[in-house]
């Protein structure tokens, strides 16, 4: 029997004996040759061919972690990948783009609603948001039915809307074209004289829009997967913590240089945080730590730690405190993180800025934000969530570093620590082999 390549890179022996080849035969010896030469070209960086946003990517990820090598570094490195990312990831899965609480207008302003500034929960209010490039717009009407459509004016790409408020109509801020709130084209200042016009096919082009609790979801794609089956089983595996009237206690951006992947790849495993977080680490069970993979997102369970005499006064999280007794960490393909606190809420949405550089954009949710225990509890909870996204933002961006090295392309996966980043991988490669 002639030798196989079995997986990915494993040598399956020769067979001995009946009707096989004996290894000091020199069948056997040119077979090996021929096995170790095209596994030095397999694992040859990739080429530079040019890429079209209309190409399938082979990403050779093997479906078995341990047969598995991790992803190629030119899909972290090479511009071109990310913009078939836009193409064949970001505008065909559900992306978060705010939240009921989203304030539209300020006091003192048309935004404000006897003496209370409105958010877009109200009617007749709007935000403006960018999904990989695509500008979008938010809009509450009148009857309060939400919906999302293209910040794109059919008349010459104008923006629609800016920013965000309370208006009963949309108005381009180019040249004054005018849309109701459900999207029809009602003002056209000037168009006499032009021939086969008709404004009932100029509308707003709409989006399709979903929500979760105050989670507001848009998703370009008509044919994907509604909301509710992507999140799977997430409201059930979260019922123990109370999502009602979570208010918005502060957000934060970081903008890090590295690719977003290389922050969702380290996000997706704990195996770096014995090493890499100290802080985290006298807060969670390790020995307990584990991820659970699903269809379109991953739990990590991270247990609360016991309490031992010589650390209470250092602890943020005392176990059994509340309803939830762990801390749970949700991501949801491709680039939405839920981390879920006995006492709050935060999200965590990554932004690819070019192939080197991304906004990660931290949102932390209480239910109580005016007392000042809750804010001193706050300020703690942000502190060391910065604390911990400090560490992040070094290992990510030596990462990227890394992966610019002549001396590496591509790693092994922990199959204990790791299988939360292969089933990343493995969700990027049925997207992009489309």
């Amino acid at each position: 029997m002639v030798n196989q390549i079995s997986g990915e890179g494993y040598l399956s022996r020769p067979t001995i004996g009946s009707g096989g080849t004996s290894l000091g035969s020199e069948e056997a010896r040119q077979s090996l040759v021929t096995i170790h030469r095209s596994l030095a070209l397999k694992y040859l960086p990739m080429n530079t061919k040019p890429l079209h946003l209309d190409m399938p990517l082979r990403l050779d990820i093997n479906e078995q972690i341990e047969c598995a090598y991790t992803l190629a570094s030119r899909f972290y490195t090479d511009p071109a990948v990310l913009e078939i990312e836009k193409e064949k990831i970001f505008r065909r899965t559900w992306q978060l783009v705010g939240t009921t609480m989203q304030p539209c207008g300020k006091s003192g302003e048309s935004g404000e609603a006897n003496g209370v500034p409105k958010t877009i929960a109200d009617p007749e209010t709007y935000f403006t948001a960018e999904i990989a490039g695509e500008p979008i717009l938010i809009i509450r009407d009148k009857q309060g039915t939400l919906r999302a459509f293209s910040n794109v004016c059919r008349h010459r790409a104008g923006p629609i809307a800016l920013g965000s408020g309370c208006k009963n109509v949309m108005r381009c801020q180019y040249h004054g074209w005018t849309y109701t709130l459900d999207g029809k084209l009602i003002g056209t200042p000037d168009v006499e004289g032009v021939e086969f016009f008709d404004r009932s096919t100029m509308g707003m082009v709409p989006l399709r829009l979903d929500s979760w609790g105050d989670l507001i979801f848009v998703n370009f794609d008509n044919n994907a997967e509604p909301l509710e089956k992507v999140l799977g089983e997430i409201p059930n595996q979260a019922r123990g913590f109370d999502f009602e009237g979570l208010k918005l206690a502060e957000r934060r951006d970081y903008v890090i240089n590295c690719n977003w992947k290389v922050y969702v790849d380290n996000y997706l495993e704990g195996y770096h945080i014995p090493i890499a977080h100290p802080s985290l680490m006298k807060e969670i069970d390790y020995a307990q730590y584990r991820t659970d993979t699903y269809r379109y997102y991953s739990q990590q369970f991270a247990p609360i730690r016991a309490m031992k005499p010589e650390d209470s006064a250092e602890r943020f999280y005392a176990p059994g405190t509340g309803g939830l007794k762990e801390a749970l960490y949700f991501w949801i393909f491709p680039n939405l993180m839920l981390n879920i606190y006995p006492d709050n809420l935060s999200t965590n949405l990554i932004v690819p800025l070019s192939h080197d550089k991304t906004l990660t954009i931290f949102e932390w949710f209480f239910h109580d934000t005016e007392s000042p225990k809750s804010k001193e509890r706050i300020e703690k909870a942000v502190a060391f969530s910065d604390e911990v996204q400090q560490e992040d933002i070094m290992l990510c961006t030596n990462v990227q570093k890394g992966l610019k090295s002549s001396t590496y392309d591509r790693g092994r996966y922990s199959v204990k620590r790791e299988n939360g980043v292969h089933h990343f991988h493995m969700l990027l490669r049925e997207f992009l082999e489309k």
